[in-house]
């Protein structure tokens, strides 16, 4: 330990001066005698001096045991820290799940333990993406230019369906770009929404052995309509990167009635400076009775049935 060798070099240093000062009280009582000094004041000063040692030897001695004391403590502490590194990661261990997902849901076999309410093929739609721009590697100029018109006659980006896919294989994401994008999702009724699960691919299965890309700080709101000035907050969460893929965030606000429109809202990423990957988003909580897949919904001026 660095502490060892500095204990060492301070107690050399320590004794070194203790015997420089022994030395030349010695030489200066030599040399006192030898210039004619009186026996009564060379028995005087060699009393000085002798108290003068017993001191600094006393003093040593102290130092000398606190050493050892502080040694043995370290060395003690030293022994404790393995099983306080153990006791920390099962603490951690107890508590991640109660973080994220507050149910003990096996990961491998999620969506048949959550109903999810933004899934596409039981009905559910983007419908916007406000300013968001998609991140799309063109082809050639002539799929430039079809995306460019595509984009201009819908405000939906035309990838942003791929969050509320089952299909979460690399590259099988929204990607859009910058760090900062949002996605209105029609749900498949009014929903009194109780939670939210945001998943991204696992380290070990990315190509590249990195998540950059990954969402980090996100909001959720319930919408009354689409553009709502209003809407209303179910509160910000962070999705870690060393986490599970699939995060559960229980919501920080309970609303009083069901929203059929919610809005997530990305704000930043973990690092990643040219664009963000979104590879799925399920709601969750209770259909509110009377909204069932059957009904009709409002969309603007359109109407569009619910499968």
């Amino acid at each position: 330990m660095d502490y060892e060798y500095e204990s060492e070099g301070y107690f050399h240093n320590t004794f070194r001066s203790f015997v420089c000062v022994v030395l030349t009280l010695l030489l200066g009582m030599q040399v006192y005698m030898h210039f004619g000094g009186s026996q009564e004041a060379i028995d005087g000063d060699f009393s000085d001096m002798k108290y003068v040692v017993m001191q600094l030897t006393h003093g040593l001695t102290e130092v000398n045991r606190k050493h050892e004391r502080l040694q043995n403590e370290m060395e003690r502490i030293s022994s404790v820290l393995p099983a306080v590194a153990a006791a920390a990661g099962r603490a951690k261990e107890a508590l991640e799940p109660s973080q994220h997902l507050s149910h003990p849901f096996d990961m491998r076999d999620y969506d048949r333990q959550m109903a999810d309410y933004a899934l596409e093929s039981a009905g559910a739609r983007i419908i916007d993406t406000g300013d968001t721009l998609e991140h799309v590697i063109y082809e050639s100029p002539v799929g430039w230019m079809l995306h460019v018109i595509s984009s201009l006659l819908c405000r939906d980006c035309i990838g942003a369906s791929a969050i509320i896919r089952p299909g979460t294989l690399p590259g099988e994401c929204w990607a859009f770009k910058g760090s900062r994008g949002e996605a209105t999702i029609r749900l498949i009724g009014n929903v009194h929404v109780t939670g939210i699960s945001l998943e991204h691919i696992p380290s070990h299965i990315s190509p590249t052995r990195e998540i950059s890309s990954a969402p980090r700080l996100f909001q959720i709101e319930g919408l009354e309509y689409r553009g709502d000035p209003y809407p209303f907050d179910f509160g910000t969460f962070e999705y870690e990167r060393e986490g599970k893929p699939i995060q559960y965030f229980e919501v920080l606000h309970n609303p009083d009635k069901g929203y059929n429109l919610i809005r997530i809202k990305i704000y930043s990423n973990w690092g990643h400076s040219l664009y963000t990957c979104v590879y799925r988003v399920r709601i969750h909580g209770e259909l509110v009775s009377g909204s069932g897949s059957h009904r009709l919904a409002k969309d603007d001026d359109l109407l569009i049935e619910n499968e």
